[in-house]
């Protein structure tokens, strides 16, 4: 690809990983159960898939639905269908089928690339074209075109209402990887993990900007997501310097990992996140950002010493943030909606012009873009943003303004609790404290003695009334605490 390919002066994704290719075709870029594939491998195997998808008439423009397991394949498909112009809209084989067929009916792809071998009706219902990778020859990166300006389609977790298509463009997508290359002083000598769901935007935060750098990518057993106390030891074997971890998976590492030296630097963001006893890692960062945001929008820096909730932070290299009071800026250190604007925007919602128009606004008539994010925040004395909870989720409880996350933090400290969740039942009408007691702590776990330190701790109206002791707290496909589920403890 030449320079004329560079559009508003910012390299694509895959213009970049090209380049690595070119200068390096032999070093290592990915690995997955054993199996190593260099840069070279990766590209040849793209273009092979990019000129599949071009003879069997695929449009450029078009979604394109990937569905193979994690590995090598997936990565090689998404450069393939950057190359024809397409957009890629990842369906792990592991969705269950009622939310896959669903997100086929929205995005209708032209194709889908998967691992077939019973011809079309090994594909998925009403997607025309199946390109079956284990067909594609690999073929010379000369084959590979130009990208167009939507990179990737990928879902909302659905957490606060329907699963929405999130539409992200190659512009947004190429400030985040080189964001990140200089944040994190990426390197062709780094070994970085993949260990987030294929659904979960965190995915391709987690694998292409490591490969925008020359780095390699290290996929981890999908076993290690239910065994954190195992992760250091993969971490060691593989001589792994980043890695992301969904928020309630780090805590868990944190908890009763190993080998925290290893890393150089471990990332999290999904949920809120709260330490206990500080951190021994080497570099600790948080971050924040909703799909509608190209993965990340804000990031903090955490101190080994710090305890509590911990802030989302400041706004990343390519995006801005306000505080919102309505349809103006919030007075400093006041709580308020928060709305991200820059060039970390995604495009929009795919084929639904009226939530854009309600979730991508204008403030006070100019004609910058923000998103509105739904979350509650505020400003500490520091100007670093304070997560509050979804505006969606405040409760009232004899006319005072509670927040979970504030209870959650609180009872978080008491002897003898490993983990905990509080939410509004609202089937009953009170405030339910979910909780995984610590197996190697003496202390007493019981309703009584929760409820006693609580009153000692919080108002009145912030004390639960009901609590459940649960093994572990529920989580998604995505990271994120799997209320639903939660709420079957009680029924």
């Amino acid at each position: 690809m030449s320079a004329s390919t560079v559009r508003n002066g910012i390299s694509s994704v895959p213009e970049m990983v090209l380049s690595q290719a070119r200068r390096r075709p032999d070093a290592p870029a990915v690995a997955c159960e054993g199996q190593l594939t260099t840069y070279g491998e990766l590209v040849r195997q793209a273009a092979g898939i990019a000129l599949a998808l071009t003879r069997s008439g695929v449009r450029p423009g078009a979604v394109v639905a990937i569905h193979l397991d994690r590995g090598i394949g997936v990565l090689a498909a998404q450069l393939g269908i950057w190359s024809t112009g397409g957009i890629c809209l990842t369906l792990p084989p592991d969705l269950p089928r009622g939310r896959l067929e669903a997100m086929v009916a929205d995005a209708a792809p032209e194709a889908v690339v998967g691992d077939f071998a019973g011809g079309p009706d090994a594909g998925l219902p009403g997607v025309p074209r199946v390109i079956d990778r284990a067909a594609c020859a690999p073929a010379e990166p000369d084959a590979l075109g130009v990208p167009g300006g939507g990179a990737y389609l990928i879902y909302t977790s659905g957490s606060t209402g329907v699963p929405k298509g999130v539409l992200v463009g190659h512009d947004s997508f190429a400030l985040l990887a080189r964001w990140h290359g200089d944040t994190y002083g990426v390197t062709p000598a780094d070994r970085a993990a993949s260990i987030a769901a294929m659904s979960f935007d965190a995915f391709m935060w987690e694998t292409w900007p490591y490969l925008c750098h020359g780095a390699s990518i290290h996929f981890a057993p999908g076993e290690l997501k239910l065994a954190p106390w195992e992760l250091g030891d993969w971490y060691r074997a593989q001589a792994i310097d980043l890695a992301f971890l969904p928020t309630p998976l780090a805590e868990a590492y944190l908890r009763h990992g190993t080998h925290f030296g290893q890393l150089r630097c471990l990332l999290t963001g999904g949920d809120r996140l709260r330490l206990r006893d500080g951190h021994p890692l080497r570099r600790f960062v948080n971050h924040y950002g909703p799909t509608e945001t190209t993965v990340v929008a804000t990031s903090h820096e955490v101190a080994p010493t710090s305890t509590g909730p911990v802030p989302i932070g400041r706004a990343i290299g390519p995006a801005r943030t306000m505080v919102a009071d309505g349809t103006a800026e919030a007075e400093s250190g006041a709580p308020g909606e928060l709305l991200v604007g820059g060039a970390c925007l995604a495009l929009g919602y795919w084929r639904n012009q009226a939530a854009t128009e309600s979730g991508f606004v204008r403030v006070g008539g100019s004609a910058q873009r923000w998103y509105r994010t739904g979350d509650l925040v505020r400003r500490n004395d520091e100007g670093e943003l304070e997560f509050l909870g979804r505006i969606d989720r405040q409760i009232k409880v004899r006319g005072v303004r509670v927040e979970p996350g504030e209870i959650e933090g609180v009872l978080g400290r008491c002897p003898g609790v490993n983990d905990v969740v509080v939410d509004w039942d609202q089937d009953e009408a009170r405030l339910t404290a979910y909780v995984v007691g610590d197996a190697h702590s003496d202390a007493p776990r019981s309703a009584a003695a929760l409820k006693e330190f609580a009153r000692r701790h919080l108002p009145a109206e912030m004390v639960p009334q009901h609590y459940v002791f649960v093994g572990s707290i529920p989580m998604t496909a995505h990271g994120k605490i799997d209320r639903t589920s939660l709420l079957r403890h009680t029924r």
